[in-house]
Order: C-alpha cells, then structure tokens, then sequence
C-alpha cells in the first residue's frame, strides 16, 4: 500500500502586493515548523496574484493541512489541480522553501491551464527554485 501522495494546488491571494513578500516568509516560518512535525515537505510560491504550492506527504496528512488551509485568510479559491501517489519524495530536503517573487513563464502557462500533469508542475517548480538560489 502506498502511503505517499504529491499534490499542488492553486489559490487567489488575498494579500496587497505590499504584503507579499512579508507573508511568505511568516508561512514559510511558520509552515516549515508544522511540515516537519507533520511529516509534509514543499515550497510555496506567488505568481501574478496566485499561491501555488506544491506538496509531498501522506495521503491523511495532506487532507488535514488542506483542510486548515481553507480558513488562513490570506487567500480564497482554492484549487488542488494535480494529486497523485508516490513511491518517494523528490523533494524530501523541503520541509517548507519559497523561492523569491520572481516569474516563471512555465509557471504561469500551468496556473492558467490548471494542467492536472503534476510532473510538469514539478519542472516549473524546481526551475523557479533552481533561478532563486
């Protein structure tokens, strides 16, 4: 039995463009805290006024953290558009990351389609970290 899942998913933000960048760095601070001891890891980003955010863990506890997702403020509309199992994380060194406001034109064609393909997902998200370090 598999006990892995990947999924990402899209929401509007509800935040001013003056409190972006403070935001992410409280959920991240906050995030990599409740992750960790939660057994999730991810990253988190914001583009043109939607968060995405890609997450590993297992199946119980990523419907636990999308549940409390559903009650933070700060966005509204959410939307998970790909989520499949797993056999091992890629992504097991994110306890919670989020790369710079920077744009990913990869990103951004996925967020417009709300494209299911979670392996290309992964490709614009591991792009966007790649450029931020």
């Amino acid at each position: 039995m598999n006990t892995l899942e990947q999924l990402v998913y899209c929401s509007r933000s509800r935040l001013s463009p003056d409190e972006e960048a403070a935001a992410l760095a409280d959920i991240v601070h906050v995030a990599a805290y409740l992750n960790a001891r939660n057994g999730i890891s991810g990253a988190l980003t914001l583009q043109n006024g939607t968060f995405v955010q890609f997450l590993e863990g297992s199946p119980s506890a990523l419907d636990i953290l999308m549940l409390h997702l559903h009650f933070d403020e700060r966005h509204e509309d959410i939307e998970v558009v790909a989520r499949e199992h797993i056999e091992r994380r890629d992504f097991a060194a994110w306890g919670m990351t989020a790369p710079s406001l920077g744009q990913s034109e990869a990103l951004e064609q996925l967020i417009v389609a709300r494209s299911p393909d979670l392996l290309a997902w992964r490709g614009a998200m591991t792009e966007l970290l790649v450029q931020a370090a």
